[in-house]
């Protein structure tokens, strides 16, 4: 029996067990179907978020491209800390002022992108994005009127004591 490692956690398999998938003229093994189509599927998800990343970045710098190279190096430098996903949702919900923080710059596009790239580095450490937060349900408040059985005490004025001392 011929021996193979999964290609996703590395576990040995048999080949005639294995989920093969042919690309061109090499054979790829793997555990299952399902565990193949979840990484197809987070591999789509990771380049998605990459692209919006891109472009949104684009729409911050108003360019339709970047092609300075120290986008990418600075992108290397964001996602050692942060994936893609929490750099686009930073992005889209302060979007509004970085673009006009980089319009007032004038410089090039290069000290565009460091500028940008360090909001990033100070900012994305405390960032809470707004949609994970789940809206609190209103408490409706019912006041419960108690009836009290206490009865003020009369005092008497000045007028009343002295007119009793009189006597």
């Amino acid at each position: 029996m011929a021996r193979c490692k999964c290609k996703i956690c590395g576990t040995e398999l048999n080949t005639t067990e294995a989920y093969k998938v042919t690309v061109g003229k090499i054979n790829r093994y793997f555990c299952s179907k399902e565990e193949y189509d979840a990484e197809i599927k987070r591999k789509e998800k990771e380049k998605e978020d990459k692209d919006r990343v891109y472009r949104l970045i684009c729409d911050i710098l108003n360019e339709k491209e970047v092609l300075n190279t120290a986008l990418w190096k600075e992108k290397a430098i964001w996602n050692k800390a942060f994936s893609d996903e929490i750099i686009a949702k930073y992005l889209q919900e302060n979007k509004d002022y970085l673009t006009s923080a980089v319009s007032r710059l004038s410089g090039t596009e290069y000290a565009k992108i460091r500028y940008v790239s360090a909001v990033l580095k100070n900012s994305l450490r405390d960032f809470k994005p707004k949609d994970e937060e789940v809206p609190k349900p209103k408490v409706v408040v019912i006041e419960e009127h108690y009836e009290t059985k206490y009865k003020p005490k009369t005092r008497m004025a000045l007028e009343d004591l002295e007119e009793g001392y009189d006597e």
